[in-house]
């Protein structure tokens, strides 16, 4: 039993990149995302109400005065969002008052607040 661990452990080593366990496979010089970040650390400022407009504004890509669900989708990425099909399909359901599937100008506040009360912020 000993051996089978000793043999697995010496596989891993011969594998490690800087400390960073690689499956066989894969080529050591792979570019890789770490995760968490690499430590360096970045001031994060939140964001204003007015560049919560100006960005939902900047997704009305067809310029209708309407804010559709994949218009959201593309806002709230562009934000950072984690998930921003879910985050879009939530403000829908937080804003869209009348129930049309899209945010009108009568909405629009009720879905900067919304996004406002997220905290997303820049970095």
């Amino acid at each position: 039993m000993m051996h089978i661990f000793s043999s697995i452990t010496s596989t891993q080593n011969s594998n490690l990149d800087d400390g960073a366990f690689v499956p066989k496979g894969i080529d050591k010089a792979c570019p890789r995302a770490t995760w968490p970040a690499t430590g360096k650390k970045h001031a994060s400022v939140p964001i204003t109400e007015e560049q919560v407009r100006g960005i939902f504004h900047r997704y009305d890509t067809n310029r209708d005065g309407l804010l559709s669900k994949q218009e959201l989708k593309n806002a709230f990425s562009s934000l950072g969002s984690r998930m921003p099909g879910v985050r879009a399909w939530l403000a829908l359901q937080h804003a869209d008052v009348n129930g049309d599937g899209y945010i009108n100008e009568a909405e629009f506040d009720k879905l900067v607040k919304y996004t406002l009360k997220r905290g997303y912020k820049f970095n």
